[in-house]
């Protein structure tokens, strides 16, 4: 796994979510998983595809599923996650990836991602090493997984 290329995923994360008054957002650990799978309440995975292949996937608690989805809604209170706030926090994946497409753009890198998909549930994305970054933020802790081919 290229460093450039994860800090550069991981810069994508920071800025997405600053756009959306999202703050204190700070990295408190890494670690290395043999495989990529998720055990929070709340995950969005994208697929990627061209210079780069894997997953990116986000994890969550529910309540920090909402208060992304209530930021990314401009402060609207989100106190379900519904097929709006589903979209919503979908959409932040989605965002994330395309700010790293645009990124990777310009080292020469061509990127196609997935549109993103929201589970509910604990489960294995794929059987590649996967670099998982936590970040606590104003509004809760946030697993940023990272796993390339």
């Amino acid at each position: 796994m290229d460093a450039k290329y994860v800090n550069l995923f991981l810069e994508a994360f920071g800025k997405t979510l600053e756009q959306f008054g999202v703050g204190g957002i700070k990295r408190t650990n890494i670690k290395k998983k043999s495989k990529l799978y998720v055990d929070s309440e709340v995950s969005t995975i994208i697929l990627l595809k061209g210079g780069i292949q894997g997953n990116i996937v986000l994890s969550m608690s529910q309540d920090t599923a909402k208060g992304l989805a209530s930021a990314m809604m401009m402060g609207m209170s989100v106190s379900v996650i519904d097929e709006i706030a589903r979209s919503a926090i979908g959409e932040l994946s989605g965002m994330i990836a395309g700010t790293s497409s645009t990124m990777l753009a310009s080292l020469g890198v061509s990127l196609q991602i997935s549109p993103p998909m929201v589970i509910f549930e604990s489960c294995d994305i794929n059987l590649h090493e996967t670099l998982a970054v936590d970040f606590e933020t104003q509004i809760g802790k946030i697993e940023f997984n990272i796993g390339f081919v």
